[in-house]
C-alpha cells in the first residue's frame, strides 16, 4: 500500500491518499480545504479516488468533498451516521460551516465494519470522545487515527459532541490492538502506537499503562 499526505487548510489538516502498486484508483481519507490541490496531486499520481473515508465531521477534515464531487458526482463518502449532522457553529468557531450531510451519495459506517476499497482492506474502530461518530480506519499497518490520537497529545473534547469519559475508553481501544501501526493522524507529524504507549501520557493514563 503506498500512502502520500497532503496538508491542506488553515488548520494544516493531514489529507491521505492510499492507494495499491502504481496508477488507478486510490482511496481519500479527511480530504480537508484544498480540492483543487488535491486533483493536481491526484492527477499527477494517476489515480482515480474510489471512495472518500471521513474520520470525522469537522468541517476541516470534510471541505474538498464538493469539489471532489463536481468532478466525480458518484464518488461514495463514507461517515458514520453520528457524525452526518456534525458542524462547527458561529458559537463555536465565528462562522458555520457545512456539514456532512449536505453531500452526495452518503455512505454508513459502523465499528467493526470491515470494507474492501482500491483493493485495499480497511477496518472500522469507532473512536467516540472527539466527536460521537468519530472512527479510525485500520489498513494493513497503518491507522489513521483522525482527530483520536496524535503524536505525544490527543484531539479536544470541549467541541460540540465532545466527551472526556468517551475518548478515555478510545484511547485504552487503541492501546490495546496488538502488535505496533504507524499512526497517521489528522494534524502533525505520524508516529508509531508503541512510540505513543511509551510516551503519550494521554493514552498511557487511558490504557493505564
Amino acid at each position: 500500500m503506498e500512502i502520500r499526505c497532503m496538508v491542506a487548510g488553515d488548520f494544516f489538516t493531514n489529507c491521505y491518499i492510499a492507494w495499491g502498486c502504481g496508477p488507478g484508483p486510490a482511496v481519500l481519507i479527511d480530504p480537508a480545504d484544498d480540492a483543487p490541490g488535491l486533483l493536481r496531486l491526484l492527477d499527477s499520481l494517476e489515480l482515480t479516488p474510489e471512495a472518500v473515508l471521513l474520520t470525522h465531521g469537522h468541517y476541516d477534515h470534510i471541505l474538498a468533498v464538493p469539489g471532489l464531487q463536481k468532478r466525480w458526482p458518484d464518488l461514495p463518502v463514507y461517515c458514520h451516521p453520528l457524525d452526518v449532522p456534525q458542524a462547527l457553529t458561529e458559537r463555536d468557531m465565528g462562522r458555520t460551516w457545512p456539514t456532512v450531510a449536505s453531500f452526495a451519495n452518503l455512505r454508513p459506517l459502523a465499528g467493526g465494519q470491515e470494507l474492501t476499497l482500491a483493493g485495499l482492506a480497511f477496518r472500522v474502530l469507532h473512536t467516540p470522545g472527539h466527536t460521537p461518530g468519530s472512527v479510525v480506519f485500520q489498513a494493513g499497518d497503518a491507522l489513521f487515527t483522525g482527530d483520536t490520537l496524535f503524536h505525544g497529545d490527543i484531539g479536544r473534547t470541549d467541541f460540540p459532541g465532545g466527551d472526556d469519559r468517551q475518548i478515555n475508553a478510545s484511547l485504552a481501544k487503541l492501546a490495546a490492538l496488538e502488535g505496533d501501526f504507524r499512526v497517521l493522524p489528522g494534524h502533525e507529524e505520524d508516529s508509531t502506537l508503541e512510540e505513543e504507549r511509551r510516551g503519550n501520557p494521554w493514552l498511557r493514563a487511558a490504557a493505564g499503562l
